[in-house]
């Protein structure tokens, strides 16, 4: 369970559901709809979170992708 509720695309304000629509193609992730309350975040997360993923191998960033997660204690 989030500690940060999520900002579903129904309730989203304008800015908001632009960025789901144009970047994330209507499917916000969790981790969008939890940054959805600081649009700037949001914007820099979706600049960031690509970058990092081109710079490290496929099976680098698999492995640091699963290290976070149980660290955070993700079930998903």
């Amino acid at each position: 369970m989030a500690r940060i509720s999520y900002i579903e695309p129904e309730n989203a304000p304008a800015e908001v559901k632009e960025i789901y629509e144009q970047k994330l193609r209507g499917k916000p992730a969790n981790v969008h709809k939890a940054l959805a309350h600081v649009p700037q975040a949001l914007k820099g997360f979706l600049i960031l979170y690509p970058t990092i993923g081109r710079l490290l191998s496929r099976r680098l960033y698999e492995l640091v992708y699963i290290r976070v997660t149980m660290l955070n204690r993700c079930d998903y």
